[in-house]
């Protein structure tokens, strides 16, 4: 029987343990193509029904009536998906169902009006919302509506009110947990589904000034591979992605677009795109993860230097939005 060669000195070990370092990092690199640009998003399957009912695949996408849900409301209706928009405010729900239905007249838009800070207090107002959709066949549910505290967003937590936190928690937290709670009934029934829970780099890296914000968003990370998890041990086929968010462009945040700085629309896109892809958190847009790896990369106290550097210009530049306004 042949032995297993050893490495017989120190330079061949080194040799060695270089190219298993070599290896994982094509692996890497070549997972880090495929994922984010040959990989294509597998969402037909959920127009199919797994009982032969013939009824139209609806989505509920949380947040809808501006930046990221919004675009993610227009990228369901170009796949062909009937759309439930929630937000908060009738007027604008009602101003951003007309756009939908002006641009894909073919397709059924329905609104859900909910306070996601407020409304989550209150069990029988979640229950009758979800109540309101038992007719649908809702295959998709995006978890996007978040915040991280109104204006001011960059606060010092001793300076939170208990209200300030709460408002975080029950937004950010709380309400994704609470409507994937009550709407998950369906998507098992069909056993064919998808839940998308829009997540945050803030999570990710020690930024000051978004403690509660942050914390939130890394539940949402776990949250997610546990729900995942338990999908499978149930047998249920229902996919659960959770994908984080760096800066973007939107109509709310005063940034420039540029190649790390998306706009909403390719982040809906992005992180459709990567459905199928049997990946359970992912970064939606590749240059996001491509800024991260090389964080990630650093000593840690660098790392922190960086983000503290980072925490208290964000801060500062919001201070001084704030006075102008």
């Amino acid at each position: 029987m042949s032995r297993i060669p050893y490495p017989k000195s120190a330079t061949e070990l080194l040799t060695a343990a270089g190219g298993l370092v070599l290896v994982y990092q094509l692996y890497r690199l070549y997972s880090f193509i495929h994922l984010h640009f040959l990989h294509r998003r597998s969402l037909k399957r959920f127009h199919r029904s797994f009982d032969g009912d013939k009824q139209p695949a609806w989505a509920l996408v949380t947040g809808a009536t501006d930046g990221i849900g919004r675009a993610f409301a227009q990228e369901l209706c170009e796949e062909g998906f009937n759309v439930v928009i929630h937000g908060r405010n009738e007027a604008k729900l009602n101003a951003e169902r007309k756009k939908l239905l002006d641009r894909w007249p073919d397709r059924q838009i329905r609104t859900l009006q909910l306070d996601a800070a407020e409304d989550v207090n209150h069990s029988s107002k979640m229950e009758e919302a979800a109540a309101s959709l038992k007719d649908i066949n809702l295959k998709i549910i995006v978890n996007n509506v978040g915040g991280a505290g109104g204006r001011a967003s960059f606060t010092a937590l001793s300076e939170r009110t208990a209200e300030e936190c709460e408002y975080i928690t029950n937004m950010n937290l709380r309400f994704p947990t609470e409507i994937t709670r009550l709407l998950l009934p369906q998507l098992k029934k069909q056993n064919s589904g998808l839940v998308i829970n829009v997540g945050s780099s803030s999570s990710e890296f020690g930024l000051p000034y978004l403690t509660t914000y942050s914390g939130c968003k890394a539940y949402n990370k776990s949250w997610s591979r546990s729900l995942s998890s338990e999908m499978i041990a149930e047998g249920v086929n229902v996919e659960v992605l959770c994908v984080i968010v760096g800066a973007v462009a939107t109509d709310n945040v005063q940034r420039e677009k540029s190649l790390f700085i998306p706009d909403a629309n390719q982040i809906a896109r992005c992180s459709l795109n990567l459905t199928g892809s049997g990946s359970v958190v992912e970064f939606a847009y590749w240059g996001h993860a491509l800024q991260a790896a090389l964080v990630a990369s650093m000593p840690e106290w660098m790392t922190t230097k960086i983000m503290v550097q980072r925490g208290k210009q964000e801060k500062i530049d919001e201070d001084l939005r704030m006075k102008k306004n």
